[in-house]
This record gives C-alpha cells, sequence and structure tokens, in this order.
C-alpha cells in the first residue's frame, strides 16, 4: 500500500503594504529619502505600533507593516492577484529600466503576496512604498 504524500499547506500569504488595522508584521521603517529600511528578523506589527502612539500623522508614513492579504476585500485586488504589485513592477522597470542586483532583507518573502506573484523583480520597487492610509 502506497503512503499518500503530504505536501504542507502554501504559507498564508502576506501583504507587504497593509494599514495598521490589518497589520501582524513590522516591516521597516521609512527613512527620510522615502525608502523602506526593512527589519529583520521579523518583529510583530505591535512594536511599530507602540511607539508610534501619540506621534503626529498616520503610522504608515513612518513604518511599512505587513499583513494577510485580504484578497477580494482589497480595492487593488483584481479577482485572482494583486493589482498593486503588478502596476509596481511595470512602474520601476519603466523608470530605472533595470532590477537591483542584490534583494533587500526581507522579513516576510516566503509568505509575500507580491513576490509570489513576481519573483525578485518587485523587491526593488516594493523599498519606495509608503502605504497611504487615508
Amino acid at each position: 500500500m502506497t503512503q499518500p504524500v503530504h505536501r504542507p499547506d502554501p504559507p498564508e500569504r502576506m501583504c507587504p503594504s497593509t494599514p495598521a488595522a490589518n497589520a501582524t508584521v513590522f516591516l521597516g521603517m521609512i527613512t527620510p529619502a522615502g525608502r523602506v529600511a526593512y527589519v529583520t528578523p521579523q518583529l510583530p506589527a505591535e512594536v511599530a505600533l507602540a511607539t508610534a502612539a501619540g506621534a503626529e500623522g498616520p503610522v504608515e508614513s513612518r513604518y511599512r507593516l505587513a499583513g494577510p492579504c485580504v484578497t477580494s476585500s482589497c480595492g487593488f485586488w483584481t479577482g485572482d492577484h494583486c493589482g498593486l504589485g503588478e502596476r509596481l513592477v511595470a512602474s520601476y522597470q519603466e523608470t530605472t529600466g533595470s532590477a537591483e542586483a542584490e534583494l533587500p532583507r526581507c522579513a516576510i518573502r516566503r509568505s509575500c503576496r507580491w513576490y509570489a506573484e513576481h519573483g525578485p523583480s518587485v523587491c526593488a520597487a516594493c523599498s519606495h512604498v509608503v502605504t497611504d492610509a487615508r
């Protein structure tokens, strides 16, 4: 008798640019130049949210947060993939013409929705994203 092959469930896909209300992971800090300085290893979102308490402006303007991809509950969901990730790759390639040689150290790459859909080409563009939670 043959034993059934057990395949692990695919990881829950994470949105690398989620609003604070949906955040579970503190992904990085926004630098004065508008780029993400990634935090590794992975830290819970509560770390960023606690330090942002009482500060002016939305927490998303200072920190990049990640959380479970909400698929059809998100305005960027196209029905079968994330339209924002797709737009980022196209815009970044149009602007720069190439991808960065070295990938940033990202704590969610294994489960990242954008990386799962676009591979390494989205990573360089991702570091320029500041979530607009207005």
